[in-house]
């Protein structure tokens, strides 16, 4: 039995936080009810996950080492559920996505050899190992784990990026849990290298690396899944989106009369009424304003103002803002406490769309206003 005090109390803080987690995630009022309840279970097995490493760190004898190769399954899981996770929680029209059978099939094979692990006697898979006769069923294991969750972090990586596509096309504000995400891949993305070096340098080049190998990644990863559900906490609703593999709509899809009134009616709102004042201003919103729906407007903000609805917003907030720069409001406000005035909901937000528009930074841009 090793006695690593540090690695005690990361895992028993880890896995008593995964616990809580797992179950106050059920309590939070939104409408993202089936998201979270798949990321219970997926905080679930990553405590599970945790125990497994318990185990091999500081109790581990032979027969708990069968049983933690079952609990190894799980890295068969983490990808699949990680994919369902955002479909649900992203997509409007995946809010109960399931993955088909045969997604599964890698963690049904691991669970089948575990199964006949656990059926060796204790002496029997001791001369086994002896002879290193799971040697190449280990490399084998580990490396498809390696394959599958590189794969799923791929399609994440794609799912991630088609969201924010259509999120230009249907919010005009930056959700911070956008960027969350980024950081969860590159992380994950990160992680998964660690765990790809620390499988070939050893075998290639029979040099041991002392920190990271399969039991520290594998760790890291669960440790960083509780991270995800704290967020969950904190922000538990992400503004939905469609996941659109429709045709390109033909230059004809609204008439002409349809396009006047939507020319009319968007100017009303926006430059009179002056709705993108609203800072969580969203592209239904709009269209329920307008009695149409949002697919029409998005066609004719893509097509008539070559614009998307992200940049047709921040357009004239970036106007507000200027306008009280003009009249020489920055002399007794803050330019933050200015942009939030013109509708913007976070500095990051307005610092992107005033440089995509004026092609400078704000504080540049007032020095040189001073200058002249």
């Amino acid at each position: 039995m090793q006695s690593l005090e540090i690695i005690d109390f990361l895992l028993f803080l880890g896995i008593s936080q995964g616990l809580f987690l797992a179950v106050t995630i059920q309590f939070i009022k939104n409408k993202n009810k089936s998201a979270n309840a798949l990321l219970s279970i997926i905080l679930v097995l990553a405590v599970v996950m945790l125990l497994g490493r318990m185990i091999f760190f500081k109790f581990l004898t032979l027969r708990l080492f069968q049983w933690t190769i079952l609990i190894d399954a799980i890295i068969f899981l983490f990808g699949p559920l990680c994919y369902m996770y955002f479909r649900r929680l992203a997509f409007s029209e995946h809010t109960n996505y399931k993955l088909s059978w045969f997604h599964y099939i890698p963690v049904s094979i691991h669970v089948l050899f575990s199964i006949y692990i656990l059926s060796l006697g204790v002496e029997e898979f001791s001369e086994k190992l002896s002879v290193r006769f799971f040697k190449v069923p280990f490399l084998i294991m580990e490396g498809a784990g390696i394959l599958s969750n590189f794969y799923y972090w791929i399609v994440n990586v794609k799912l991630l990026q088609a969201y924010i596509r259509e999120e230009k096309n249907a919010i005009s504000y930056k959700q911070s849990l956008v960027s969350f995400l980024k950081l969860f891949q590159i992380s994950v993305g990160v992680f998964l290298i660690l765990w790809l070096i620390s499988f070939i340098v050893p075998r290639l080049l029979n040099y041991p690396i002392r920190f990271v190998n399969y039991n520290s990644v594998w760790g890291a990863i669960s440790l960083f899944i509780f991270v995800v559900g704290y967020y969950s906490l904190r922000e538990p609703q992400l503004f939905r989106v469609s996941l659109k593999k429709n045709k390109p709509d033909s230059q004809q899809r609204l008439p002409q009369a349809k396009i006047t009134f939507l020319k009319k009616e968007m100017k009303r709102l926006i430059e009179e009424e002056k709705m993108y004042l609203k800072p969580n201003l969203t592209l239904r919103d709009l269209s329920e304003q307008l009695n149409t729906s949002t697919h029409n407007i998005s066609w004719y903000l893509n097509t008539i103002s070559k614009s998307n609805f992200y940049d047709y917003i921040n357009h004239y907030r970036i106007k507000e803002f200027l306008k009280k720069i003009e009249n020489g409001e920055h002399h007794r406000h803050t330019i933050l406490a200015l942009s939030l005035e013109s509708g913007f909901n976070s500095k990051s937000t307005f610092n992107k769309a005033f440089k995509l528009e004026m092609k400078d930074t704000p504080s540049n841009y007032i020095k040189k206003l001073k200058v002249a």
